[in-house]
């Protein structure tokens, strides 16, 4: 496949705040769809939050944008003197993908971003959308990458995705620090269409599993404090509200909320969704309201949330949610 990034690109829209001749010290992407809108714009808050003494730029991939958004964006990069780019895409011709209920197309911006950003610099912080920061990531920028194509940290050991062979250094891809020159030496792009595009690969996490197979022994490994990765329904299987210790330490950098329910969910008032509240309490969404159950298993996750928290009729009227949501999904 011969695949031009710069067709997928209708609209760019710049919000430069940072003083004139800053140079960037690290640039950090986003790829989101309008269900994760909200979560990056936190997350990008929490980034600035904890790293007042670097230069950032931030890019935001999306195929929907509003007004609002966009007003809020401005304030962001007002309030904190940073640029901030967004690339509206047309995700249509990343729809012959493969992609389901849980995982839409814009898993795939993350290839597009690197693609196009590695036309103008050569590193790049990729982090998904339920990524968090809670520290400093100067380290990272001191992070050497050589011959190697990414920075990574292996994915937790019960993940369902390790079905890929040699898969001893599966690694997540929420956070991947990408050496930009390599992804495009190496035309990784098209390889990784070409993957995708193969009916007979069976891949349980696409973009996830195509980026393995491509990067396999080419990858530095950081520490698992650059990507805790952590899912809210721990709280159900512990019914202990400080478990999240146990994942969530101290010189935790960045937390990647795993799961149906996010952190910017209504129901997910627990402690270990502090780092999300207090970044969400300073940025100019503060008065946009924690999040509604949309989805059927988002709506049955609630319900359970809520009897642990002994909200009972609560319970009970999402259940009854789920059951209407499941309904109308058939």
């Amino acid at each position: 496949m011969n695949f031009d990034c710069h067709q997928s690109i209708k609209n760019i829209l710049d919000f430069n705040q940072a003083p004139s001749g800053q140079q960037a010290q690290l640039n950090i992407a986003w790829g989101v769809d309008r269900n994760f809108m909200f979560g990056a714009a936190i997350s990008m808050t929490s980034v600035l939050l904890n790293n007042k003494d670097l230069n950032i730029h931030f890019h935001l991939f999306t195929d929907y944008i509003d007004d609002d958004y966009k007003q809020r964006v401005a304030k962001l990069a007002e309030q904190f003197s940073t640029n901030i780019t967004i690339y509206v895409m047309d995700a249509n011709g990343l729809k012959v993908l493969p992609s389901g209920h849980a995982w839409s197309h814009a898993m795939y911006f993350r290839f597009i971003a690197f693609e196009y950003l590695g036309e103008e610099i050569d590193t790049l912080l990729y982090i998904d959308a339920d990524v968090i920061c809670k520290g400093s990531l100067f380290e990272l920028t001191q992070t050497d990458l050589r011959d190697h194509v990414a920075a990574v940290i292996t994915d937790v050991d019960d993940s369902p995705a390790r079905d890929i062979e040699e898969n001893r250094d599966y690694f997540n891809s929420g956070v991947i620090y990408a050496n930009l020159k390599k992804w495009k030496k190496q035309n990784y792009i098209n390889s990784a269409f070409d993957i995708l595009l193969d009916k007979n690969n069976k891949l349980s996490f696409p973009d996830q599993d195509v980026l393995n197979i491509l990067f396999l022994k080419k990858v530095i490994f950081l520490e698992r404090r650059f990507n805790a990765i952590y899912g809210i329904k721990q709280e159900l299987k512990s019914k202990d509200v400080t478990k999240y210790k146990d994942y969530i330490k101290p010189d935790t950098i960045l937390i990647h909320y795993v799961g149906v329910t996010k952190p910017w969910n209504s129901w997910a008032n627990y402690p270990s969704a502090q780092y999300f509240v207090q970044a969400w309490k300073v940025s100019p969404w503060a008065d946009i309201p924690l999040l509604p159950a949309r989805t059927p298993k988002q709506y049955k996750k609630k319900s359970r949330h809520e009897r642990l928290q002994g909200k009972y009729c609560a319970s009970v009227i999402s259940y009854i949610g789920y059951l209407r949501a499941k309904l109308q999904n058939k």
